[in-house]
């Protein structure tokens, strides 16, 4: 049942960033629900009772759990929202100030300076994807918070894939797309070492393993298409697979034999 009343409070507090003063108040609520339980239980009431009871308590701290709402997760909310739309608003203006400046003044052409807006877009998508990653690491929000990670780096592809080759296409008219898609794949090498990275703590052993037989996959395929593209080894290159599978039989035969 302390489980239970735990859960319970843990729902009431689900929005609240977690911080000192908001923690504070949770586990002092506990403490007294738990308390009340006890209290409840040993009068000779039935644990349904005794945790009904103990709920009711809530509604005695109404007022201090409205104060840590009003002081703390709406303020963090609202201040959140409040430099979001500043800073979206500031950019666009900067963004869009650029972009006439630049075909206007500079070059007196807008031909080719929608790239300017296409770029600044995709910029501004990197910067609203770590804000929601912000946010859901304030309020403890673990699954978003690992989306966010996801959101980011793909986030990324345009930025440094899309924009790059439609920069070198329509300006220097050279066509890279054949070659430039390599950094979609190096950049979901880093995703999964920095999740791996920023969860290993939490993570099971099977998830540790699966993680780092990704990363290892990523890295050869990586390697597999540098050699293929740039030296045209597409016939030979496919055999660093082999040595990746070797490697990581290897590795899985040492865990065993220290097992045994």
């Amino acid at each position: 049942m302390e489980k239970k009343l735990r859960k319970y409070l843990n729902r009431k507090f689900l929005l609240y960033p977690k911080t000192n003063k908001i923690l504070e108040v949770r586990e002092e609520l506990y403490s007294i629900m738990l308390d009340k339980y006890n209290d409840c239980l040993s009068s000779g009431m039935s644990e349904d009772e005794s945790y009904k009871n103990a709920v009711e308590m809530m509604i005695d701290y109404k007022d201090a759990i409205r104060e840590v709402e009003t002081g703390s997760s709406l303020s963090a909310l609202k201040k959140k929202l409040i430099n979001t739309a500043f800073v979206t608003s500031f950019y666009y203006i900067t963004l869009t100030f650029i972009y006439l400046f630049v075909s206007m003044v500079v070059l007196k052409t807008f031909e080719k300076t929608w790239l300017i807006v296409v770029g600044g877009a995709f910029t501004y998508l990197v910067y609203f994807s770590v804000t929601i990653y912000g946010y859901a690491k304030l309020f403890n929000f673990k699954t978003l918070a690992r989306c966010g990670i996801a959101i980011i780096y793909f986030n990324l592809v345009p930025v440094f894939y899309v924009f790059p080759s439609l920069y070198l296409s329509t300006v220097y008219s050279k066509n890279v797309w054949n070659r430039s898609w390599l950094v979609a794949v190096v950049i979901l090498f880093f995703y999964i070492l920095t999740d791996y990275i920023v969860y290993l703590k939490q993570s099971t052993v099977l998830e540790k393993s699966i993680h780092l037989l990704a990363l290892g996959f990523t890295l050869t395929t990586i390697i597999y298409l540098s050699m293929s593209m740039w030296f045209q080894l597409w016939g030979i290159a496919w055999i660093i697979y082999v040595v990746y599978l070797a490697i990581v039989t290897l590795v899985l035969y040492i865990i065993e034999k220290r097992k045994g």
